[in-house]
């Protein structure tokens, strides 16, 4: 196996066991069921993530390879905590809401709660980049130019993306057939709950 076929099969192994993390792909499930969210909108904010999730990993894995590792080290650990206080924050807002407006509900109200959930998402994985090896990885490559740089952001892409999309589409679908009417009544008090745990795993789980 040569180096390229090495890098290759490290990248899909790493993005693989590292989108299988519940804050990478639970979150959206949670969410998308607490606003109503179609399935189809639930796997397109899951796809926009995803995609952030990625562009920033290449391109701090570029950035690295002109900076130098010492650099971005400093700085994974405050992106990671960055991520989880993110979540907890969308979590303590869903909180605030199921106390604050239980039993009566606003269009602006939703609207506000929709923009806030959806930009919460996106943000969570935007600013934090996959595992610090993939990075590495990208700088270990780059003297063999940006045809095999290109190769691992492919493969780290078609791999994060299409994971997280197949978790959260199988699980979004039996969620859906699930007919709880203690969730429905609690549903946002529940979703804060595992948004915190979620969060919260941030600061467990190490790469």
């Amino acid at each position: 196996m040569d180096k390229l076929s090495v890098s290759l099969f490290s990248t899909f192994t790493i993005a693989l066991l590292h989108t299988l993390i519940p804050s990478h792909w639970l979150c959206f499930v949670v969410v998308g069921r607490a606003q109503r969210w179609t399935l189809g909108r639930t796997l397109s904010v899951t796809a926009a993530a995803g995609l952030l999730h990625v562009l920033s990993t290449f391109l701090l894995g570029v950035f690295l390879a002109g900076m130098g590792q010492a650099f971005f080290q400093k700085r994974a650990q405050t992106l990671d905590r960055l991520s989880g206080f993110i979540l907890i924050f969308l979590g303590i807002l869903y909180l605030i809401s199921q106390f604050l407006h239980a039993g009566h509900h606003h269009d602006q109200d939703r609207e506000i709660r929709e923009k806030t959930a959806f930009t919460a998402l996106l943000l969570s994985l935007a600013v934090s980049p996959c595992s610090f090896s993939i990075p590495l990885l990208i700088l270990s490559a780059s003297s063999a130019g940006w045809g095999v740089i290109l190769l691992i952001g492919l493969v780290l892409l078609v791999t994060t993306v299409g994971v997280m999309l197949l978790l959260v589409g199988l699980t979004a679908a039996g969620v859906e057939r699930l007919k709880f009417g203690f969730f429905d009544r609690f549903e946002k008090l529940i979703l804060g709950v595992v948004l915190c745990v979620l969060g919260g795993l941030v600061f467990v789980i190490k790469d």
